[in-house]
């Protein structure tokens, strides 16, 4: 199909979307939430990072736009936006990416009633029973490893940001390996998965999987099928090797385990880069973490923060029916964004809300209303403190060793799905040992 045809589906898609809307909201005598169709709102916000925030205060925290060339409606405010999602949970759907031409009823994320209660609480059994101390243990040594390598490698040369995601993206997938399915990344079975997941994926996340993915996840899948997890302490404390003790290990269970390696060596690899990012903007705190004995607490503040300020943008969901709600009709069809990061700006969920400041979580632990870097819903993430333990580790080891600064431009860009930081950032790594002051 040729460009002008894609754009003029598009085009038809939005004003078939757009009409019935209007024609809903007379049958209903509900109004559709204010905002102008013809403004390109992803275009706006890419060029304008707060513009999603100036646009609430000037219409309201419930608005429509155009964006992607779709209809969408955006919510701001960690209330309103849990609000919504507990009493529409049923009329609306999750967007993510739909495995199920790969695995029947598809993601975790996206699956609803007894599939979502039943496959979340084998999952959760698993994990609950899960000691990740081992597993953090070994991603700290290889983090200290893997930077001092790096560092004598670059000496006082900057370590380029590609550079950089090459070795966390390791780094991660290494400790996903030990965690989820039981395998030593440095066994044949853990070169053999490394091979095939770059088939799964290659060089990013394939929102449409086709005929590779599938092949690459029965790859994967017979590789999973044939391991023993009981036959080894790392095997056993596995999610996969809990699930296993719990009874046999479904295919649809085993594909979302899959893809949790899959899709969550992307996202921790960004993580990595944004804790780096924030390491360098805030030396004043690595350096409180680099001279504390008791480091837990200070380090875990630090990646709530950088959660806060990043890394948290949005939760999507697609109208599967039409509902009213703050007065407002959202239209069967239309995409909704429940603004996450801006939220996380408001000034009535924290005190000067753009600043970095890891004190808000020392002594006390914000509300859900307040900060939900993992999901505002039943949909949460499930991995959302192992995420904090794991981002600790992480910046520990890192203040530990080495004094890091950057001379490079500190901007934040957009990416093709997510901010991140800016393709020219870079790192140099100063050994505390030694080191003045």
């Amino acid at each position: 199909m040729s460009m002008f045809k894609k754009v003029k589906t598009r085009n038809k898609g939005i004003r078939t979307t757009l009409a019935r809307a209007n024609f809903m909201s007379l049958i209903h005598q509900r109004p559709l939430p204010p905002g102008n169709m013809a403004i390109q709102l992803d275009e706006v916000e890419a060029a304008n990072r707060i513009s999603l925030i100036e646009m609430s205060e000037k219409i309201g925290p419930i608005y429509k736009g155009r964006a992607w060339d779709a209809f969408w409606i955006y919510v701001v405010g960690l209330p309103r936006c849990r609000e919504i999602m507990r009493q529409h949970e049923s009329d609306m759907r999750p967007v993510t990416i739909d495995t199920t031409p790969l695995f029947a009823k598809g993601l975790l994320r996206q699956m609803e009633g007894d599939d979502h209660r039943i496959y979340r609480s084998q999952l959760g059994l698993a994990m609950k029973s899960m000691d990740f101390t081992e597993t953090l243990n070994e991603f700290a040594k290889d983090t200290t490893k893997g930077l001092a390598k790096l560092a004598a490698e670059s000496g006082t040369t900057p370590i380029l940001s590609k550079d950089l995601h090459h070795f966390f993206s390791g780094l991660v997938f290494d400790t996903f390996t030990r965690c989820i399915f039981g395998i030593d990344p440095r066994s044949d079975k853990g070169a053999k998965l490394r091979e095939v997941y770059h088939e799964l994926g290659g060089n990013g996340l394939v929102w449409s999987p086709g005929m590779r993915q599938k092949k690459a996840l029965t790859s994967i899948s017979g590789i999973l099928r044939d391991f023993r997890t009981e036959q080894s302490d790392l095997g056993k404390n596995s999610i996969f090797g809990r699930m296993q003790a719990q009874g046999p290990v479904d295919d649809v269970m085993l594909g979302n385990l899959i893809y949790m390696v899959e899709m969550g060596r992307y996202d921790t690899t960004a993580f990595l880069l944004w804790l780096s990012w924030f390491a360098v903007m805030n030396p004043d705190w690595t350096d409180r973490i680099a001279d504390e004995d008791d480091t837990a607490l200070t380090s875990e503040a630090f990646v709530m923060e950088s959660l806060r300020l990043e890394q948290s943008e949005r939760l999507v969901r697609r109208v599967q029916r039409d509902f009213v709600a703050e007065g407002f009709l959202f239209p069967k069809g239309a995409m909704v964004r429940f603004c996450i990061w801006e939220s996380h700006k408001l000034p009535d969920a924290h005190d000067c809300p753009f600043d970095f400041d890891p004190t808000r979580f020392l002594d006390t632990r914000p509300s859900p209303d307040r900060y939900s870097p993992f999901g505002a819903d039943k949909h949460q993430c499930p991995f959302g403190t192992f995420s904090i333990d794991f981002g600790a580790a992480f910046v520990k080891s890192i203040a530990k060793e080495y004094r890091m600064s950057s001379d490079s431009s500190r901007s934040s860009v957009r990416g093709l799905y997510h901010w991140e930081p800016e393709k020219a950032f870079s790192l140099i790594l100063a050994p505390r040992r030694g080191a003045g002051p």
